[in-house]
């Protein structure tokens, strides 16, 4: 008996001196500022956040000569402008139309021809100094995201891929000598802004600034811009798969949504 009341005190106090050693669990930090306007309150209904299987952003090299040469590059088209020291959506809408030698600096222009690959996402720097402003819309949307996120410092900023499929012509023609049409695969990258909680939501798309006076007061109306799934005129020509927004900076996938959830 005693020797059974001995091994009942060692498991008795392996178990107290297991749980004095035992790592307590921390717990989460509470939010300093609950009631403040968050990015997450702003993500579409029925949106998640999956693996990101697309990302080909590049790292932003801020201390770099390179990047300085951007900077220094871009605050000469502000001087030209008459825009010296004042970073806000309109000063972008004036860079984007910018002329040298009574040319826009800033033309699209597909990766195949600048970059002699298929998809490229410049960052800011190479898409300036390295290619003059020769891009097509994910190198226009890393320009966008960069001068107003970083630089005008708006409240929100987001990257947005938007993917949907159009019925479209081809050369090839039925026996009845009528065109075949078949689904094409398309997608754009446009910048969507709000530079205050309050403030509607505004878009730069290439060298064209959306929403420029009013705004749009709902993210799905500047998608409808692109993809009109939303005129009957339409419906049968255009299918939205998925719209999906990125960190301005960081690349950094923030939420995605089928297309059929947004509209």
């Amino acid at each position: 008996m005693i020797i059974f009341a001995i091994i009942a005190i060692i498991v008795i106090l392996a178990i107290v001196l297991q749980g004095c050693n035992k790592k307590p669990v921390p717990t989460p930090n509470p939010d300093p500022e609950p009631d403040k306007p968050k990015w997450e309150d702003y993500y579409p209904i029925g949106h998640k956040i999956p693996y990101d299987f697309y990302n080909k952003w590049i790292k932003r090299i801020f201390d770099s000569g390179r990047w300085l040469d951007y900077e220094n590059k871009i605050i000469n088209f502000m001087v030209d402008e008459d825009r010296k020291d004042i970073f806000d959506e309109l000063t972008l809408a004036k860079l984007l139309t910018h002329k040298e030698n009574d040319k826009w600096f800033f033309t699209w222009t597909s990766d195949l021809e600048v970059f002699e690959k298929e998809d490229y996402w410049a960052t800011p720097d190479e898409y300036v100094i390295d290619k003059n402003g020769l891009g097509d819309c994910d190198d226009f949307c890393g320009f966008h995201c960069d001068f107003l996120d970083r630089k005008s410092k708006y409240w929100l900023v987001w990257w947005v891929e938007v993917y949907w499929k159009r019925y479209v012509k081809t050369n090839l023609k039925n026996p009845d000598g009528s065109y075949v049409y078949k689904w094409k695969s398309l997608g754009h990258a446009i910048t969507i802004l709000k530079r205050s909680p309050e403030s509607n939501w505004k878009c730069f798309s290439n060298n064209s600034f959306l929403g420029m006076s009013n705004g749009f007061e709902t993210l799905e109306e500047i998608i409808y811009k692109f993809v009109p799934v939303n005129d009957v005129r339409f419906k049968d020509q255009y299918e939205l798969t998925r719209v999906r927004a990125r960190h301005p900076i960081e690349g950094t996938l923030l939420w995605e949504v089928k297309g059929e959830d947004m509209t």
